[in-house]
């Protein structure tokens, strides 16, 4: 294996390692047997972490083309003899695999719903995994799936910008949907909330309320490299910008945990702050959940000291002891809209350049915000949720 040039590369290094060294298994420049350097070499000639190392080994392990073997070192793999002698059989033409991200996630668990709903009646099998927000564990998901299925619908993990094993599906393109999120680096379908638009309706409504400082609060599960995320604050900002409010960076929290730990103290920190906002957009209704069990631990009441937007419309939302203002996503449709880009693709019904979906978000008004403190029952369409 030649040393790799120095300097910068236009894909990552995690990405850089898994190509290169796949390329040089199929080109045959490194034979069958042959032992790779250990990782600390690889990783010194890459100038990459160990770990970095690692993940592309395992991906190449879990595709068949390395073997690690205890107390030896990882080499190269001799293919069984029958699969020498006859081309690997494609995969059942019916299969499509689904990556989700978390198990114990309604958002999840409806786009989960929303993909078996379309695909079934085409027809199509559906195998899934969850990544549980882990990049090998995704990794090694796509590698297994793909070898079995004639396309993948993949939620994306948190905070990443760009991902190698995704990054080859469209080199090799095999067919694949994001959904939820998507990665700006790499330009490919995918459907998604249009989460600008959320972050900027419930900005706006807390600023129609005269809010003048609003605390926009995000978890450290999913930070600003997460599309999601970054695209509810972008829409906050919009918000501010054009309602003529300054932004203001001391409102921004970030590496909020969720679920909220016991102690809370991070939530407690926020609300018993002097110079805590009137209001906070949070960036899903978990940690909305989180700010509402401490403002009520410290007797602050919610929403005539403090008003509270969340965001996702859980089921929990609604049956809070506040309930609970939200941003709503289409959250089956994620999954039907996925599942049905992804058919229409692998049937030729959707050609050409990539599609970005986005669908839209509603704003659902409850007790949390105030907004029914400030309004007269002439002024507020319950049928609508919205301020008339």
């Amino acid at each position: 294996m030649q040393n790799p040039k120095k300097g910068p590369h236009s894909q990552a290094l995690y990405s850089q390692i898994l190509n290169e060294i796949r390329g040089c298994i199929l080109s045959g420049d490194l034979a069958v047997g042959t032992r790779l350097p250990t990782e600390a070499v690889i990783a010194q000639q890459y100038q990459a972490s160990r770990g970095t190392v690692r993940q592309a080994l395992t991906i190449l392990v879990t595709e068949g083309l390395l073997e690690r073997i205890q107390g030896s070192g990882t080499f190269v793999r001799k293919l069984p003899a029958k699969q020498e002698r006859e081309p690997q059989q494609p995969p059942a033409k019916k299969n499509v695999g689904l990556i989700l991200s978390q198990a114990d996630d309604e958002l999840n668990m409806d786009i989960l719903l929303g993909v078996e709903q379309v695909v079934k009646p085409r027809g199509y099998q559906l195998s899934f995994a969850y990544a549980e927000e882990d990049p090998l564990a995704l990794a090694v998901d796509i590698a297994r799936l793909r070898a079995n299925t004639v396309g993948l619908i993949i939620f994306p993990i948190s905070n990443s910008s760009r991902d190698a094993s995704i990054e080859q599906l469209k080199t090799d393109n095999f067919p694949f949907v994001l959904v939820d999120r998507y990665i700006p680096e790499i330009d490919c379908d995918y459907v998604a909330s249009d989460n600008t638009g959320g972050g900027y309706r419930g900005t706006e409504h807390l600023l129609i309320l005269g809010h003048t400082r609003i605390g926009f609060v995000y978890s450290s599960r999913g930070g600003l490299l997460t599309t999601s995320v970054r695209d509810r604050w972008e829409g906050y900002r919009k918000a501010l910008k054009e309602y003529r409010q300054v932004y203001d960076e001391s409102l921004i929290y970030d590496n909020v945990p969720t679920p909220a730990p016991d102690p809370p103290n991070v939530y407690d920190t926020i609300m018993l702050n002097p110079d805590r906002p009137g209001a906070f957009l949070a960036i899903n209704d978990a940690v909305a959940l989180g700010l509402l069990q401490a403002a009520q631990r410290h007797h602050i009441r919610v929403p005539e000291d403090v008003a509270l937007v969340g965001f996702d419309d859980v089921s929990y939302a609604a049956h809070l002891s506040v309930p609970l203002t939200t941003i709503a996503q289409q959250r089956k449709e994620l999954g039907e809209r996925a599942g049905t880009l992804l058919i229409n693709r692998i049937e030729g019904q959707v050609v050409g350049a990539p599609k970005h979906i986005k669908l839209p978000t509603n704003l659902i008004i409850r007790q949390s915000c105030g907004a029914r403190l400030r309004v007269s029952s002439s002024s507020f369409d319950e049928r609508s949720n919205n301020i008339i």
